[in-house]
């Protein structure tokens, strides 16, 4: 949330704000709120069976109020595995995620996905540094 919203919790939309100093040693379950689905910032992420495998909370940043927070179990070496991603939820649409050239707002939309891109990495890098899976940690350890 740091480096989403670098100038502090003040400038945080005020929904989102309880998730901003989460405690590090509570699961994650216990942090939801009580209908996840009501609050408008946590969905449900559904297998094809429609188990629960992971949560997306769109906490945004001081930019774009999409960016959503993944968290998610995949299974990595046999077991399971709660791996953390920034969903950009930038693309332009379903079929083209970026703009065609002639698009009135392209080079504005390609620089909000370039400035998310960075931020993405940023903020997955950060979690990496402590320990936190992400897609491009665990593909690292399976080179290794």
């Amino acid at each position: 949330m740091d480096l989403a919203y670098p100038q502090g919790p003040a400038t945080i939309i005020p929904n989102r704000l309880p998730y901003y100093d989460l405690p590090a040693d509570k699961p994650l379950t216990e942090i939801l709120p009580p209908a996840p689905l009501a609050d408008g910032i946590v969905q449900t992420i559904a297998s094809e069976d429609q188990a629960v495998q992971g949560y997306a909370f769109r906490l945004g940043s001081a930019t774009f109020p999409h960016l959503k927070l993944r968290a998610q179990q995949m299974d990595h070496c046999g077991q399971a595995t709660w791996v953390f991603m920034v969903d950009t939820h930038d693309a332009f649409s379903k079929d083209n995620p970026v703009p065609p050239p002639e698009h009135p707002d392209c080079p504005r939309w390609l620089a909000l996905q370039n400035a998310n891109r960075h931020l993405k990495e940023r903020i997955e890098a950060a979690w990496a540094e402590h320990d936190l899976a992400t897609v491009n940690s665990i593909l690292r350890e399976d080179l290794r």
